[in-house]
């Protein structure tokens, strides 16, 4: 029954954190800007302050979902024993710190937010509006460090999540295939992390886009395994309650 409850809370987690990316200012589908222009993207938050303080309440929402419902996989990974049973516990633990820190970076985004509304609604052309104006970019700026952090974490947490989970499966099936697939999308977000990094490349905007792609099969990897864990199936279940 745990499994069950965590595995509609990983179902709900996933599909808020992806309808309040897609829906909010400046990112996919509302008023969509470059997100490494900082300024651009600053004034697409503070051109729809309420929508995207509402979206961003809801993606904090989601991450706590997501990290709860993941968080059932961890009592399976300890019986689980073995290399898998350590990849599945060290990526439950990874998952858990990677989405911790969206939760800082989107309450940074909630000051930005404010900040950009302050500033809106100060003389224009004042001092006092250039000044909140370049807090609230500054305050971007930061938050978009932040979120390096989780673009660090991801790859890891991915791949060892995905490659615990593999031999949990007898059969070929649609759990046992998210799982690879987070797996082999982590290493594809390692890549691109590597190149972005380390190869000095001016324009990271497509690199970041295939990352992006891979974050989101990733939540599709990580949706498949919720429906999973609702229904109760062999391999994300307890041993005696798997149906």
């Amino acid at each position: 029954m745990a499994t069950r409850y965590a595995g509609i809370s990983l179902i709900v987690g996933v599909i808020l954190t992806i309808v309040s990316s897609l829906l909010h200012p400046g990112i996919a589908l509302i008023n969509p800007v470059d997100q490494t222009d900082f300024l651009a993207a600053v004034g697409a938050m503070g051109d729809a302050p309420t929508l995207s303080h509402l979206m961003t309440i809801l993606n904090i929402l989601g991450m706590m979902l997501t990290s709860f419902g993941v968080l059932a996989l961890f009592p399976l990974a300890t019986s689980q024993g073995g290399l898998s049973g350590t990849f599945l516990r060290f990526g439950v633990f990874v998952s858990i710190v990677e989405w911790c820190s969206i939760v800082v970076g989107l309450g940074m985004r909630h000051y930005v937010v404010y900040l950009a509304q302050q500033a809106a609604a100060a003389p224009a052309g004042s001092e006092l509006q250039a000044s909140l104006q370049q807090s609230a970019l500054m305050v971007h700026t930061s938050m978009s460090a932040v979120l390096v952090v989780f673009l660090t974490l991801f790859p890891f947490a991915s791949f060892f999540l995905g490659a615990g989970l593999i031999s949990r499966f007898q059969n070929l099936n649609a759990n046992k295939i998210a799982s690879y697939g987070l797996a082999l999308f982590g290493l594809g977000g390692l890549l691109i992390f590597i190149i972005i990094m380390f190869a000095g490349v001016e324009d990271p905007n497509g690199l970041l886009l295939v990352n992006n792609v891979f974050l989101f099969l990733g939540s599709i990897c990580l949706l498949t395994l919720g429906i999973g864990m609702y229904r109760g199936q062999s391999g994300l279940a307890e041993e005696g309650a798997a149906s």
